[in-house]
């Protein structure tokens, strides 16, 4: 299923806990540091149902054959790698090229180690399978990731 964006900013409300600066952020999809982004995110998810793009965006889910969103993907073909070029497109269009971290990003990076998942069986024969899995839940239920790229945090005075 390829979700809309009002299902997306609705699961952002979940109680999770936000901090910035130390200040509990209460509602990331309305305070005015995190909201625009947010908004940006659920555009994009409104897309897919748009009749101008939703061919380009989406795919029939192999597992299912209900849409999903295109950037899970595993490209078998030139066919399928120019497909899902142009839907990297029409994203990096919407959001002029500046929004660095959208749904599409991280969405190829998990069909790429899906598409690989026979190696990580080579210490844990159930590994591999579990990688399958939660790619295929992911884009299932068309959820967004994302990734942190920082310095452990540590005690120094340890070391």
């Amino acid at each position: 299923m390829v979700r809309t964006g009002k299902q997306y900013l609705d699961s952002l409300r979940d109680g999770r806990e936000v901090y910035i600066d130390g200040e509990r952020v209460r509602d990331v999809t309305r305070d005015p540091r995190l909201a625009g982004a947010a908004q940006t995110v659920a555009e994009l998810y409104d897309m897919q149902h748009d009749d101008r793009f939703a061919a380009d965006l989406t795919y029939k889910s192999p597992k299912t054959g209900n849409p999903v969103a295109l950037s899970f993907m595993e490209p078998k073909s030139r066919e399928d790698l120019e497909r899902r070029g142009r839907a990297f497109g029409i994203v990096a269009e919407k959001c002029s090229g500046l929004f660095g971290r959208t749904p599409d990003f991280m969405n190829a990076g998990l069909a790429a180690i899906a598409s690989a998942s026979e190696i990580f069986d080579t210490k844990d024969r159930a590994f591999g399978k579990n990688v399958r899995r939660h790619y295929e839940d992911m884009r299932e239920q068309d959820l967004t990731m994302t990734h942190i790229q920082v310095n452990p945090q540590v005690d120094r005075t340890k070391t």
